[in-house]
């Protein structure tokens, strides 16, 4: 099931989206365009290679050359590039705007994650399944789940099973993952009974905290 957030904020992550798609598909369109322009031009250097042969006369020469002559529609072929470009580059925009200052769940994180619309296309699925009530899952650019309970001396493993890279850092400083890429796991045991916060180091909004129960 696609996931794009909550709120308004879900639909700029769908439309960048659609536009990611849109963009590419007319950049495809004007790149067999103008292989088709090459071909032209080549057809005009051979035309003027026989004149210069002799083996056309002038009048058939300019007749040929009119008939080569690009109509207005080849002339325009360049706009499905400049606007397949501008969509593209829209929806980099979009998706870079949406993961630094939208909430979690839009943004590439959300769109490219297993969970989102672009996932299952870039064949990114689910990671190792961590141990049942102790790990804590990365995707949608988000901690699932955000606040997780333990007993003292268990160990918690997460894992990254978003499409981009995160960290696992304490808000305190005290102890940081490094970066994880996509299908990577952290693990940290917790001995003392306690409340330890934490964050992604890439993305201020995505937080969580290790809840240690006391005996």
């Amino acid at each position: 099931m696609m996931t794009f957030g909550t709120g308004w904020f879900g639909w700029p992550g769908l439309l960048a989206g659609i536009a990611l798609i849109v963009g590419i598909i007319l950049i495809v369109v004007w790149a067999v365009q103008l292989d088709g322009r090459r071909s032209d031009d080549q057809a005009h250097g051979a035309l003027r290679v026989r004149f210069a042969r002799g083996e056309i006369d002038a009048a058939q020469f300019e007749e040929m050359r009119r008939l080569l002559e690009p109509t207005d529609a080849s002339r325009s072929s360049n706009r499905p590039g400049l606007i397949g470009l501008v969509l593209v580059v829209a929806a980099l925009a979009m998706g870079v705007i949406g993961s630094l200052l939208g909430p979690a769940g839009w943004g590439w994180g959300g769109m490219m994650g297993p969970g989102g619309m672009m996932g299952p296309m870039m064949g990114i699925g689910s990671a190792p399944t961590a141990p049942a009530g102790t790990s804590v899952r990365m995707a949608g650019s988000r901690f699932e789940p955000s606040v997780l309970t333990i007993a003292p001396g268990e160990t918690v493993r997460w894992f990254n099973d978003d499409a981009l890279p995160h960290t696992v850092s304490a808000t305190d400083g005290s102890w940081d993952s490094g970066n994880l890429t996509a299908g990577q796991v952290f693990e940290r045991p917790f001995d003392a009974p306690g409340s330890y916060p934490y964050i992604c180091r890439y993305h201020p909004g995505m937080v969580g905290t290790i809840e240690v129960a006391g005996p």
